[in-house]
């Protein structure tokens, strides 16, 4: 396949990433228990610096989550491309652009056939990592398959 065809598709906070941050949040916090159950009383400080970062990581992953690039990702088969360069070329839009950012290339890092997660570089050097779900669209899903494979 040299080609996909055009598809844009939506991106937003993705609900299989925030099931992952709970189970890592709640995992530290079980391990976190059990460590400071079997910690005697005169060194209970370890487990109480322990719950701090335990806090913070939470804090961040919820941030995080909620920071998600949220916008739309654009594969245009009939875009200009640069010479000797595969045909078409990856745009991202957002409430910020709206007109569309022009990406340099789109990395697929984490392939779960009904999630993956894309590393989206641009032109101005800043670097977004999306995760892209089937649930938001199912019938555009193998368009952005077949495009993410394409243009790789």
């Amino acid at each position: 396949m040299t080609s996909a065809p055009s598809v844009t598709y939506p991106v937003g906070r993705c609900r299989f990433y925030a099931w992952v941050l709970m189970v890592l949040a709640v995992s530290g916090a079980a391990v976190l228990g059990v460590w400071m159950a079997g910690v005697e009383p005169r060194r209970v400080w370890p487990g109480w610096l322990g719950a701090v970062a335990w806090l913070l990581w939470l804090a961040f992953a919820a941030w995080s989550w909620w920071r998600s690039p949220v916008g739309q990702l654009r594969w245009d088969v009939a875009a200009p491309t640069q010479k000797d360069a595969k045909p078409g070329a990856w745009l991202w839009r957002s409430a910020s652009s709206p007109e569309g950012t022009p990406l340099q290339r789109v990395e697929s890092m984490i392939d779960l056939q009904n999630h993956v997660l894309l590393c989206l570089h641009s032109a101005d050097a800043l670097t977004r990592w999306v995760w892209v779900e089937r649930v938001r669209d199912p019938v555009r899903w193998r368009d952005l398959r077949r495009a993410l494979v394409a243009h790789t």
